[in-house]
């Protein structure tokens, strides 16, 4: 065993925990198991994630039309029926006038109405109320337009635990009228059974992405190592990392609140990528070292000194840019960032510790199995990277300029950027649930689903009463607006919902403007003159519009708290103040041109058809969530290369000569670290949930541009056209103090060979 260098209390604080972890390493590795199998474990036990809906009613009253929704339900309004809406449709052109889906819309009455549930241990009848659309009034518009469709309304009374207890056998119920009928179409509309459908989906994509994301990472891990045992150590660290975090995530959704049924997904998007990356560099200067002729726990203690510090520092700019998501205030939003963060820290703490254990307990034995041709050993800097980078630093200018000007171009659709709320039509046409809303759209095309509402204050007095029949006659005289209204006071009657039907969809343009309008013109027109009372306009439309308007007006914040980090960061990192202005430019021409990619391709048809998703809007988190995971991500590339590159400056070489080098040795590791980066998040393309492929699709772009054109482009040609001034710091800055995220000790780390 090799023994510590002298005055150890000042070495970095990474190489001391490397170095206690390559000593003790048996305990580390079986803590480490313990730790990380442990939480997913207790997760399990405590019920494992409670995440939740997908499709939900639930309004949030920090926006208008939540606290519309709250205010009647404040009143003393019982909490609203959820309904089965059940659609019968005679595929054949039948009509309700037919003897047969006559006789079939009977049977499925009577199926309803005869239907019981177990609630708290006693038989109850599972609907309150089955409205016949054969008998209803024609303005409820439960029978389609061309006859051959009606839509079965049947309620369900109670919420949470008993709610869930009535919904149980319906859809056993629904199967027997499917199979009773099968000259029909028949489908079911519920929030809670979609739902099942949902989080079934969700689970099946979480499985799919792991059956391919895990076995793809190996073979590039093979390409990069070309040994079989450096492939499988970082896929090990990556394993625990996920199952750590998805048990932090469960912990929290059970002790604390539901989390986003997307949480889980993000933490397997990132972290996967993330451990596997974080592995690679601390791997490969592990690896450099032993070659260079170091015993392993002097290799070690360098890798932990420049590669597992510019992790540390790589993985701390990461967290503090997701948590730049905190600044909005959205429970289920600030759970996906709580989930990524948990699994980038378990990442952190594992290549610092976890590696380094395993480093001593195989030494060489990382190269075991080394595969051939693939297995050996590469000059630094001497592959396609290097070259590139030598020929952009000959024509430093010409390159900068044209690349810049191309990702200006693929940035430039930004303008026509669509932010939204994914409803339900935006899911798979597998499920019954988007069946069920697509017959709905085709039976009935004027649009009978969307429901505009206002909750009126001191609907009890006349003047009030007058001013909601005002209310009525003006807002029917909108576009998409539409009968039947209803006016529905609460149970103590002083507040009043006033429903309208709106046509079209959630985000369309048109309906916005529709709701803009009543809130601006037409409730102070109708309700001015009247003091104390309050108009709030709520419902599908105004909820999506005010969700939409809350991330867009939350994301000049959340930008200028990560830019404003990231600055300081680099800055401190690397004593220059031109770096960290060079990088932020940077890394917002990569994400603008994602930006632009994202809109082209989910909101403009491109590649639709080969990538299997329906037109629509952008979610409205989307934007935000890649901005400050790919701020966080690129600083990983930017790091770890502006390490090497100052080590060589720092050690003699000029300021181009330090340029050159530190890319042109890092560029095979930051390929292989981004094409794992790559492949993970394209993986996520393929997958059902187009919320999931937006998020895949906008940072496989975005890294992949980052690390290539970016970094291996752009970077070194404007280093090469600045210079020395580079690493110019103003003299008022002077005082900020020599914190480096590379080491500097006897042993010479980071040598680099002298200029010729």
């Amino acid at each position: 065993m090799t023994p510590s260098p002298p005055e150890d209390h000042r070495r970095p604080t990474t190489v001391r925990i490397a170095e206690w972890s390559a000593h003790h390493r048996l305990p580390v590795i079986g803590a480490w198991f313990v730790l990380t199998v442990g939480l997913f474990v207790i997760s399990l036990a405590t019920g494992g994630t409670n995440a939740s809906e997908v499709v939900s009613n639930e309004q949030r009253s920090r926006y208008e039309a939540g606290e519309a929704s709250v205010l009647f339900n404040a009143s003393g309004a019982q909490a609203p029926s959820q309904q089965l809406l059940l659609l019968l449709n005679d595929p054949d052109g039948g009509t309700v006038e037919d003897t047969a889906l006559r006789a079939a819309i009977e049977d499925a009455l009577a199926r309803l109405t005869a239907q019981r549930s177990t609630v708290d241990g006693q038989d109850v009848p599972t609907f309150d109320q089955v409205i016949d659309p054969l008998t209803a009034p024609a303005q409820a518009s439960l029978v389609s337009p061309d006859r051959t469709t009606v839509r079965v309304v049947a309620r369900i009374p109670g919420e949470g635990p008993q709610l869930r207890e009535r919904v149980g056998p319906l859809p056993t119920l629904v199967e027997g009228i499917r199979a009773a009928h099968p000259e029909l179409r028949v489908h079911a509309l519920n929030n809670t059974l979609a739902n099942a459908e949902i989080s079934e989906l969700v689970n099946s994509d979480l499985d799919a992405s792991l059956r391919l994301t895990i076995p793809l990472t190996f073979l590039i891990l093979l390409l990069a190592f070309g040994t079989f045992v450096a492939a499988v150590v970082p896929l090990v660290l990556a394993i625990t990392a996920l199952l750590a975090a998805f048990g932090l995530v469960g912990i929290y959704s059970q002790l604390v609140a539901p989390v986003s049924p997307y949480a889980t997904q993000l933490v397997v998007l990132i972290g996967l990528a993330v451990a596997v990356d974080y592995s690679l560099f601390m791997i490969t200067r592990f690896r450099a070292e032993r070659r260079l002729g170091r015993d392993k726990h002097a290799a070690i203690r360098v890798a932990s000194s420049t590669a597992g510090r510019a992790v540390c520092f790589s993985g701390l700019a990461v967290m503090i840019s997701i948590a730049g998501l905190f600044l909005l205030d959205d429970p289920l939003f600030r759970s996906m960032a709580l989930g990524t963060i948990a699994v980038v820290l378990i990442s952190v703490i594992g290549s610092l510790t976890f590696l380094p254990a395993t480093l001593a307990l195989l030494g060489d034995g990382i190269d075991r199995l080394r595969l051939p041709l693939l297995g050996r050993q590469r000059e630094e800097g001497s592959g396609l990277w290097g070259g590139l980078v030598r020929l952009v630093m000959r024509r430093p200018a010409v390159y900068a300029a044209v690349v810049s000007l191309a990702l200006l171009a693929a940035a430039s659709p930004v303008n026509r950027l669509h932010m939204g709320q994914s409803d339900f039509e935006a899911f798979p046409d597998t499920l019954d649930g988007v069946q069920a809303i697509n017959l709905l759209d085709e039976k009935w095309p004027g649009g009978s689903t969307l429901e505009l509402q206002v909750a009126v204050t001191r609907a009890d007095e006349p003047a009030t009463q007058a001013a909601i029949g005002r209310l009525q006659e003006r807002v029917l005289q909108l576009d998409t607006i539409s009968e039947p209204t209803e006016v529905r006071p609460s149970v103590d009657g002083t507040v009043a919902r006033v429903t309208f039907v709106q046509s079209g969809h959630r985000n369309g343009l048109a309906n916005r403007a529709v709701v803009l309008e009543i809130r601006q013109d037409v409730v102070p027109e109708v309700f001015g003159g009247l003091p104390g009372v309050r108009a709030l306009v709520g419902g599908d439309v105004a909820y999506t519009a005010d969700v939409t308007d809350f991330y867009a007006g939350g994301m000049p914040m959340v930008m200028a708290f990560v830019l404003g980090l990231s600055f300081v960061l680099l800055l401190v990192a690397f004593r220059s103040i031109v770096i960290p202005i060079k990088a932020i430019l940077l890394n917002l021409l990569s994400t603008g041109a994602a930006y632009g990619l994202l809109v082209l391709v989910f909101q403009e048809g491109w590649l639709s058809g080969q990538l299997g998703f329906k037109l629509g809007v952008i979610e409205s988190f989307v934007p935000v969530f890649i901005f400050t995971i790919l701020f966080g991500l690129s600083m990983d590339y930017h790091v770890f290369i502006l390490t090497r590159i100052k080590e060589a400056r720092d050690r003699g070489l000029s300021s181009n000569e330090a340029v050159a080098h530190g890319i042109a040795i890092t560029s095979g590791t930051i390929t292989s670290a981004a094409a794992i980066m790559v492949v993970v998040f394209s993986v996520f393309v393929t997958l059902e949930l187009t919320i999931i492929k937006q998020l895949g699709f906008g940072l496989a772009v975005a890294v992949f541009l980052d690390a290539t054109i970016v970094r291996c482009v752009l970077l070194p040609a404007t280093m090469r056209l600045l210079g020395e001034w580079n690493w110019w710091l103003p003299g008022f800055l002077r005082w900020i103090p020599h914190v480096t995220s590379e080491g500097e000790d006897e042993e010479g780390v980071g040598r680099v060979p002298a200029p010729a």
